[in-house]
């Protein structure tokens, strides 16, 4: 019965895992809105997402040492002055 719980475990925590994308909140940038905009990278602060040309996913972009992207400012600034916010998706995603 143990082997069976841990094999039920083993596979929710795989699902788990598959179902989470390395590039969540990437803008696949497939509307003209998105481009020249800046979307929070959801698992890293200290980076964020870049859109620059129509119909190309965004580019990972890294804040300065030391400095987070705080998407409400459109910046990065100091870890002292971050406050974490729910990440929203783009538009599009990639």
């Amino acid at each position: 019965m143990k082997s069976v719980a841990a094999l039920l475990a083993l596979m929710v925590a795989a699902f788990l895992v598959a179902s989470v994308s390395s590039d969540a909140g990437r803008s696949a940038c497939k509307d003209e809105s998105e481009v020249g905009q800046t979307y929070p990278h959801h698992f890293d602060a200290a980076k964020f997402w870049l859109c620059e040309e129509l119909g190309t996913a965004a580019r990972e972009v890294d804040c300065p040492s030391g400095l987070a992207y705080m998407h409400l400012l459109k910046e990065c600034i100091p870890w002292a002055s971050y406050i974490w916010k729910k990440p929203e998706m783009p538009p599009t995603v990639a």
